[in-house]
């Protein structure tokens, strides 16, 4: 099983790594005070992969990447806590998700794996929508 702890702690570390090298240092400084600011280079970074060469692990990594930055987005921007939600009808009989209270006071449960699949359809799909997905998600910003 994964350790929720482990994977959040490393979120932050893995996504400013590949702002640094899709951008460079200026906008991983700009990712350090908002995570939002890193949309045009993970756009870059999507955009730039040779999608139709992509094998079964290059998917999970491109994944996994776009939950940390989902993650960090949610927790840093709008406090929002992780866990392990069980699930029987999984194999592993858990599956990740994120509590986050919108701007209306309730509570919203988000499974970052289904939001990123959705939202990498048609591929490669636009990070900025990403974004707008995951802010309407969480009941904030775009409505």
């Amino acid at each position: 099983m994964i350790d929720i702890d482990e994977f959040t702690r490393g979120a932050r570390p893995a996504i400013r790594s590949l702002i640094e090298v899709y951008a460079g240092g200026e906008a991983a400084a700009a990712f350090d005070v908002d995570p939002r600011s890193a949309v045009d280079a993970l756009d870059e970074y999507v955009m730039r992969l040779p999608i139709r060469e992509l094998e079964t692990d290059d998917w999970i990594t491109l994944h996994s990447d776009l939950i940390a930055f989902v993650t960090v987005v949610l927790q840093e921007i709008y406090g929002a806590t992780c866990r392990a939600r069980l699930d029987d009808a999984l194999p592993t009989g858990w599956e990740f998700v994120i509590d986050v209270v919108g701007e209306d006071g309730q509570q919203r449960t988000i499974v970052p794996w289904t939001l990123v699949l959705e939202h990498l359809r048609p591929v490669p799909q636009r990070i900025p929508r990403l974004l707008e997905a995951v802010e309407r998600a969480a009941g904030h910003g775009a409505g």
